[in-house]
């Protein structure tokens, strides 16, 4: 009888076995796998594209799609701009409120923002939608009033809030911020004109962020903002329907023209939108020091040549002072910091305007594009409450550190990922991780690898005893303890050799070293305790007292601030130092609870086994949320640590498969 055929090789991940498999490791081509049974079409299988089944349709939904792909490359200009307002105005507002509100709870920020200081610099709209955050959560908010409030509690994009993303930028913080600018660039359009090729690129890129976003809020396969873009894109419009998504889109911004102007041949358009024209009755009233525009150019023009020219025209004399957000093919987006002072007029300012785009825009020799037309758009940059003057940032804080043990301020992105390798290639079972200097320490079965991340060099140092559980002690020491073993052992990486080995009342569990004292969870028959053991001056360990635990078994603890953490099976447990029980979390489809570390702040992070996730608990045990899991390729998480001092968060997992996340 011929064995079968091993399910997780032809996976993107391959199978974690290797040769040691009992199944046949086969190369099975695409047709070869059997079909998905919950693909329906783009977003409708929770795996997406790392499902091991195949995403096929069926003929009569491939016939519907050649349909639809001949519909969408006949479309009109106004039929793709209908779409793409569509998804600005539906669906981008509904990511952002479903993102925002997993970041942060609308009560939460609703008690922040009852500071008087605070609530003067909202208009009676603003305030209006505050007072609906507790009745009605953020569903009365527009996403630049998220943005002004919100914005500094967000996961930082990696390039920055003012710059857009790249295509390697891949994080929530990054795909918040394309929403972002994507709404400004869309609702800047002066006139109606979108090619195909523009149309086709932009719903690609609205599909993979919504993929991502769908996969970190964890959306059921039939309500995935994926199916509904897709459905947007590929669904015939009627003439009515064009229409009035037209007229809403352009009431938005509602693009006027200002002023108009004529060199070389050229001809430049400069489009005030509504944000735009608060900014500058702010300057012209005087009651504006420094406002934040963005400056949008649009037409035939040398991106990267006309850049410069803006570049080299900013000075400190010059009133527009810019930098470059973003460029692409025949368009320019800058941001624009204006001195109000330097303007008595809006006609001033338009006649200063135009001179600084005639210089950046139209060159003095023979022009190559004869008859062109250049439109540029003035629009108002999110007046965020801390961009120019952080008037209240220590308040908000303050008040944030009120709300219920839930850290706002953390974002999460991947760092970096590799591969423990042991001599001669044997087989790992890693149980515990640990930081120290630049190096990391990880708990093996047969002894302990010290990996350097300053020349990515691996030492090893065997023990006769299993290594499981390890934590860091001082700049070149760690304590170890070892499966079933009625002691801890305190080993200098100096020498590679154990320097102190102390007694337990029973067999070692998790350890952990806090404020110069080692804490280790210990079992005496059916008994489950913590001993608490002094590191004294002269580096000698006194055991002190014991802190009791309701659980009868413990696996991994951890100790920071004021609290004691510990798993046991499905349950995280936090307890005070004197053995107080403060909170527990538990949730049926997280059985399997293994290590934990702290961030010092009340949070803890957790490992689960079984749904290969690492799970951010928060806000006294009340909130859980998946930040790690096997759409980011992990899997089987086990020891996990946080090193405070440089925010990193270090995973590894039985096979030695690292991962290190920047957690801020």
């Amino acid at each position: 009888m011929s064995q079968p055929i091993c399910m997780y090789f032809n996976t993107r991940n391959g199978c974690k076995n290797g040769d040691r498999c009992k199944f046949v490791h086969q190369k099975i081509d695409f047709l070869g796998r059997s079909k998905c049974r919950n693909y329906r079409g783009p977003g409708t299988c929770k795996y997406y594209d790392n499902c091991f089944f195949r995403h096929e349709e069926s003929e009569t939904d491939i016939l519907a799609t050649q349909l639809q792909n001949l519909v969408i490359s006949d479309i009109t200009n106004d039929e793709r701009y209908a779409k793409e307002a569509v998804v600005v105005m539906d669906i981008f507002p509904k990511m952002t409120r479903d993102l925002v509100h997993d970041i942060i709870h609308p009560t939460d920020l609703f008690h922040m923002l009852q500071n008087i200081s605070i609530r003067n610099t909202f208009s009676q709209k603003e305030k209006e939608m505050v007072d609906s955050l507790v009745s009605n959560g953020y569903n009365e908010c527009d996403v630049d009033f998220i943005y002004k409030i919100v914005w500094q509690y967000l996961p930082k994009p990696r390039r920055g809030w003012q710059t857009f993303p790249e295509n390697s930028d891949l994080s929530i913080g990054d795909d918040l911020q394309r929403i972002y600018l994507r709404s400004k660039l869309f609702y800047s359009r002066p006139r109606v004109e979108i090619l195909g090729e523009e149309f086709t690129a932009w719903f690609k890129e609205f599909k993979d962020m919504a993929k991502r976003i769908d996969i970190f809020l964890q959306k059921q396969a039939d309500e995935t903002y994926l199916c509904k873009i897709s459905n947007i894109e590929s669904n015939k419009f009627d003439e009515s329907y064009i229409e009035t998504c037209i007229k809403k889109a352009r009431n938005i911004e509602d693009m006027q023209v200002s002023s108009t102007c004529r060199r070389n041949e050229t001809s430049i358009n400069l489009y005030i939108g509504r944000s735009g024209r608060t900014c500058l009755d702010r300057i012209t009233k005087g009651g504006s020091g420094v406002e934040m525009m963005n400056l949008i150019v649009t037409g035939k023009i040398k991106e990267k040549e006309v850049a410069e020219k803006f570049l080299k025209a900013t000075s400190r004399e010059n009133p527009f002072q810019t930098e470059i957000e973003d460029i692409q093919p025949n368009r320019i987006v800058l941001v624009m910091k204006v001195e109000g002072k330097a303007f008595q007029s809006k006609e001033q300012f338009y006649e200063e305007m135009l001179k600084f785009l005639i210089n950046g825009l139209i060159s003095e020799g023979e022009n190559e594009f004869p008859n062109l037309v250049i439109d540029t758009v003035i629009i108002g940059f999110v007046d965020r409450i801390t961009l120019e003057n952080p008037p209240i940032p220590k308040e908000l804080v303050k008040y944030a550190q009120r709300a219920e043990g839930y850290n706002l301020f953390l974002s999460i992105s991947l760092n970096r990922k590799f591969e423990l390798k042991f001599q001669d290639d044997e087989y790992l079972d890693i149980w515990d991780c640990t930081i120290l200097n630049k190096k990391m320490v990880f708990a093996d079965s047969k002894g302990l690898l010290i990996y350097d991340t300053t020349n990515d060099a691996t030492n090893y140092i065997p023990l006769s005893e299993k290594p499981r559980y390890v934590t860091a002690i001082a700049n070149d020491t760690i304590a170890v303890s070892s499966e079933w073993a009625w002691d801890i052992k305190i080993i200098s990486l100096k020498t590679n050799h154990v320097s102190r080995t102390i007694k337990t009342s029973g067999c070692c569990y998790g350890i952990s070293f806090y404020d110069n004292k080692l804490y280790a969870a210990f079992k005496n028959g059916s008994k489950v305790d913590v001993q608490v053991i002094d590191r004294e001056s002269n580096n000698e360990y006194q055991k002190r007292n014991v802190v009791p635990i309701v659980s009868d078994s413990v696996r991994y603890i951890t100790v920071n601030g004021d609290k004691l953490f510990y798993t046991a099976e499905s349950i995280l447990y936090c307890f005070d130092l004197n053995g107080k029980i403060q909170w527990q979390f538990s949730d049926d489809k997280y059985s399997c609870l293994l290590g934990v570390t702290s961030d010092g702040k009340g949070n803890a992070f957790v490992s689960c086994l079984n749904a290969h996730a690492i799970l951010l608990v928060s806000g006294g045990g009340k909130k859980c949320r998946e930040i790690l899991n096997r759409s980011s390729a992990l899997t089987f998480p086990r020891g996990i640590h946080f090193a405070k001092d440089d925010n990193l968060l270090l995973i590894c997992n039985k096979t030695g498969k690292v991962s290190m996340v920047d957690a801020r």
